[in-house]
């Protein structure tokens, strides 16, 4: 038992680059990118299990490669720091293509951010920073996980949307109508009116901030009982 903490200790603190030291590194690395992924999975995130363990455990190897080439190759013209730098840079790319918009929101931004602390998890345990590596995995998952649910508490209305709405006539009471939407925790941020005197029709069009939890049946439900709604609308 003692042999084996005393071997586990080595592949944790060993400054240098052995058969040994290098797997290891590698396999924490893509155990790290594992639970990186596994988080963004669970909030049905599409590709991005496997997108984790391999920017992880390749940023691990790239720094690995980046230590081991002036050592082995140039020891008085090397520079170790030349292949980090790229992989710095080149991360961007790749978080970059993660983050899209649609309609009013813009998603992916918590992917490309995840995208970057792997290529830094995977540099720091390619560098042998084995315990800061283990410290920033934990401080990320907690993040992702208490963080979320913090902002879903206390922020719940993070979507934006358009929701449009058609009565029967312009007899509505805006304020009741108003005061139903704050009610379900959607923030109004822009009002548009528009009326159809011919058609005896009156169209509202709110940009709101809605929670994800929001129960439209019931809303339209409620909607009902303030006018004659012929059509209510949500999207992005």
């Amino acid at each position: 038992m003692n042999n084996f903490f005393t071997f586990f200790k080595y592949l944790t603190t060993a400054p240098e680059l052995t058969s040994a030291t290098m797997i290891f590194r590698i396999a924490f690395s893509a155990v790290a990118g594992f639970f990186l992924g596994l988080e963004r999975k669970l909030h049905l995130q599409n590709a991005v299990l496997r997108t984790h363990v391999l920017i992880c455990s390749s940023s691990c190897l790239l720094m690995i490669l980046s230590i081991y080439i002036p050592l082995a190759y140039t020891p008085d013209r090397g520079d170790p720091a030349r292949i980090a730098a790229q992989i710095v840079s080149g991360i961007g790319f790749l978080g970059a293509g993660a983050i899209i918009r649609q309609g009013l929101n813009i998603r992916g931004l918590n992917t490309a951010a995840t995208i970057w602390s792997a290529a830094a998890i995977g540099m720091a345990t390619g560098a042998g920073l084995i315990t800061l590596a283990f410290v920033a995995l934990l401080l990320c998952i907690i993040i992702m996980f208490v963080l979320g649910k913090f902002e879903k508490h206390y922020f719940p209305a993070e979507q934006v949307k358009h929701l449009e709405l058609v009565f029967k006539n312009s007899r509505i009471n805006l304020i009741k109508l108003k005061d139903e939407l704050l009610s379900r925790g959607i923030i109004i941020t822009n009002t548009d009116f528009s009326e159809e005197i011919d058609a005896d029709r009156f169209h509202i069009t709110f940009t709101v901030k809605v929670p994800y939890d929001i129960d439209t049946i019931s809303l339209t439900d409620d909607l009902k009982n303030i006018g004659k709604l012929l059509k209510i609308q949500m999207n992005d």
